[in-house]
């Protein structure tokens, strides 16, 4: 039997934000099975349910627009899908939309960030400025340093920190590092920090779908 591909685009917030990843891969799984949604698994000797999430989120930080896909064994419009399942996730999860896949995960290049914060806006702009924002980043093969400032755009200062960074399966830049740099650099201590994912783009701009 065919199965029908399906995207499911959900908003993690509050205290969800503190959830893992892992974690909500068992989240979204069990409102699933409780939604009672035909959904396609895989085969062989340990077969299980196949969700695959497009972007992970870094722990403690919020998305009002993440992705995730998973197959139907039959038709079932997105609509109910939508509604089934927001009956059966905790209230700071929510179903935002149910669609057809656009994109491919490999498609993505972007992600968007809201930032909110007790913190000098002309400090920080002041900073942002700067002609090199040297940081290290962690990966599996260890610790290395990157320049940050050519990989930022769309960048804006105001009651919030709007940006936007390198985000993708083979390269992605954390958000809080950006504080983290700016913090070793003014001696500031930030508090009250508030992260949120707005928006997951592609190559040419456009939104992923």
């Amino acid at each position: 039997m065919p199965s029908v591909n399906t995207r499911v685009f959900f908003s993690k917030t509050d205290r969800a934000k503190y959830i893992s990843h892992l974690d909500l891969n068992r989240v979204m799984q069990g409102a699933i099975k409780r939604a009672k949604l035909p959904v396609w698994y895989t085969e062989g000797y340990n077969p299980h349910m196949y969700v695959q999430f497009m972007l992970p989120l870094s722990l403690g930080q919020e998305g009002v627009r993440e992705a995730m896909d998973f197959r139907l064994l039959e038709e079932v419009s997105h609509s109910e899908v939508t509604e089934r399942l927001n009956k059966a996730l905790p209230l700071d999860i929510r179903a935002v939309e149910t669609t057809v896949p656009v994109f491919k995960n490999t498609d993505i290049t972007t992600a968007e960030y809201e930032i909110t914060a007790d913190i000098d806006n002309d400090k920080f702009l002041k900073f942002a400025e700067s002609e090199k924002i040297i940081v290290e980043k962690k990966t599996k093969k260890g610790m290395y340093e990157i320049d940050l400032k050519p990989l930022i755009s769309e960048l804006t200062v105001g009651e919030s920190i709007t940006l936007r960074l390198p985000a993708g399966n083979d390269f992605n830049i954390n958000p809080a590092l950006l504080l983290d740099a700016y913090c070793d650099a003014s001696g500031e201590e930030i508090r009250r920090i508030r992260i949120v994912r707005t928006k997951i783009l592609c190559a040419d701009g456009s939104e992923f779908r």
